[in-house]
C-alpha cells in the first residue's frame, strides 16, 4: 500500500527577520495559494498566540478560515524556549511556583491545540546553550526530563504528539545526549522532530557543542538510521552550513546548499513513516517567497518519489 505525501510550511518563516515581516492571514493566504497541504502555525511574533486567541470566538474564526482555504493544521509551535515574561527558565527555576506558572502556559497551548484540531506540539529544553559556567547540568537535565516526561502525558491526554525539535542554540545537542534523553523521559507520546538543517549542525559540523565536539562519520545518515522509529516529524530545509545570526545553521532553499538529499531522503523515507513533510525555510529575507514556492515542488516531486521506492 502507496504512502501519502502531504506538504506543509511553518508560518514562522515568514514572521520574523525580514524588513517587512508577513502578518498570518497574508501567509496564510499565499500558503493556499502555493499549493500547501496544511500550514504548521508559529505561536509567536504575531501569530497564533494565545494572548491573540485567548477567546473562543477568535479560534472559531482562525479554524474557519484554515477551512476555507482548504489548509490542515498540522502542527502548534509555541514561542521557542517558553519565554514567560519576568520568569527565569524552567529548567534552572528553584521556585516550584514558576515551574508551575511553565506549565500552565503549555496546557494554554495544548488547550488551543485540541480546539484547532492540532495534533502535533513543538518543544523545546526551555532555554538556550551552552550553559552557563555554575550552573548545574544534571539538575538541567532533570528538569529537562521531567517536564518533557509531563509535556508528553498531557499531550496524550488530548490525542497531541509532542515533538522536541533539536535546535544546536540548545544545551543539549549532541547525537549521544539527544539519545539519551529520549531513553530518560521514556514516554511513548514523546518523539523528534527531525530537522535537516538543525541536524546537519547536530551530526556533521557540531555547531555550539560544548568540547568535546561530538559528530558523526556518516552525517545525517547515520544519525537518521540511529533515531529509527522515533522520528515523529520531518522538516525540510537545506543548509550550507553557516549559521544563522548565532541561533542555528542557516536554513535555506533547495539546492542553494550543501545537503546531499539524494543520499538522506531515501533513508529519512524509510526511517520516518509519517505523511506530513514541512518546508521549513528561514532565509531571514525576502527570498523566502521564493524558497517555499520552490520547496513545495521539492517535496511533491522528490519525496513522493521517494516514500514509494520503500512502500
Amino acid at each position: 500500500m502507496s504512502r501519502q505525501v502531504k506538504v506543509s510550511m511553518g508560518t514562522w518563516s515568514t514572521s520574523f527577520g525580514m524588513e517587512r515581516p508577513a502578518g498570518l492571514e497574508q501567509t496564510l493566504k499565499v500558503a493556499a495559494a502555493f499549493g500547501f497541504d496544511g500550514v504548521e502555525l508559529a505561536g509567536f511574533a504575531g501569530h497564533v498566540m494565545i494572548e491573540r486567541y485567548a477567546e473562543p470566538a477568535a479560534r472559531r474564526a482562525l479554524a474557519v478560515m484554515l477551512d476555507d482555504l482548504g489548509l490542515e493544521p498540522v502542527l502548534l509551535a509555541p514561542a521557542p524556549h517558553g519565554p514567560i515574561a519576568g520568569l527565569p527558565p524552567w529548567p534552572v527555576a528553584e521556585d516550584g511556583e514558576v515551574v508551575a506558572l511553565h506549565e500552565k502556559w503549555w496546557a494554554e497551548f495544548f488547550g488551543l491545540a485540541a480546539e484547532l484540531g492540532i495534533s502535533r506540539m513543538r518543544v523545546d529544553p526551555g532555554m538556550r546553550g551552552p550553559l552557563p559556567y555554575g550552573v548545574d547540568h544534571r539538575r538541567v537535565w532533570d528538569g529537562v526530563v521531567g517536564m518533557f516526561g509531563r509535556l508528553a502525558e498531557r499531550g496524550a491526554d488530548s490525542g497531541c504528539s509532542v515533538l522536541w525539535e533539536v535546535e544546536s542554540g540548545q544545551p543539549f545537542n549532541k547525537p549521544s545526549q539527544i539519545v539519551r534523553l529520549l531513553d530518560d523521559v521514556g514516554h511513548p507520546n514523546l518523539s523528534l522532530l527531525y530537522d535537516t538543517g538543525h541536524f546537519h549542525a547536530a551530526a556533521v559540523s557540531g555547531h555550539n557543542q560544548v568540547q568535546p565536539e561530538e559528530v558523526l562519520p556518516g552525517g545525517q545518515v547515520e544519525l537518521v538510521r540511529r533515531l529509527r522509529d522515533r522520528i515523529g516529524h520531518v522538516h525540510l530545509c537545506d543548509t550550507d552550513g553557516d549559521v544563522a545570526r548565532n541561533l542555528f545553521s542557516r536554513k535555506i532553499g533547495f539546492g542553494k546548499g550543501i545537503v546531499d538529499f539524494a543520499e538522506l531522503l531515501p533513508v529519512l523515507a524509510d526511517c520516518y513513516q509519517g505523511e506530513w513533510w514541512c518546508v521549513d525555510v528561514i532565509p531571514f529575507g525576502s527570498d523566502v517567497w521564493g524558497d517555499l514556492w520552490d520547496g513545495r515542488a521539492f517535496v511533491h516531486d522528490v519525496v513522493a518519489r521517494h516514500v514509494g521506492a520503500v512502500t
